[in-house]
């Protein structure tokens, strides 16, 4: 009993050091980092989407409420460095349309089980 248990161990050992190498090399060119993605992005492509969010009227109203003109937007907008004109087009495909949801739930769960409590004492 005690040699098959060492031999299964040896086993397990020798099938994980053969095929980690494996696994790793595979995982390398298969996946690609967001961060890649995102350096690869050009200037030109992360201002097309930032303007498109920029002229959408929602955006422009909530700007004029804020004080920034369209015009100025823009202006603003053309002055980023590409860093940082990556950086915002990132953002904004990152952004969820509806908010977090997850926070919500967790509160109407909780005031659930407070109403379950209250009503069982």
């Amino acid at each position: 009993m005690n040699y098959l248990v060492r031999f299964l161990l040896c086993l397990m050992i020798s099938t994980t050091l053969v095929e980690f190498p494996i696994t790793k090399a595979h995982a390398a060119t298969g996946m690609i980092s967001t961060v890649e993605v995102v350096s690869e992005m050009s200037r030109a492509e992360a201002q097309t989407r930032v303007a498109e969010v920029l002229n959408r009227g929602d955006v422009q109203q909530q700007l004029v409420k804020m004080g920034i003109s369209p015009e100025e937007a823009n202006r603003r907008l053309a002055g980023l460095s590409d860093a940082e004109a990556r950086s915002l087009a990132s953002d904004i495909d990152d952004a969820q349309a509806g908010g977090d949801l997850g926070g919500i739930l967790i509160l109407v769960l909780v005031v659930v089980l407070i109403i379950y409590l209250v009503k069982r004492i």
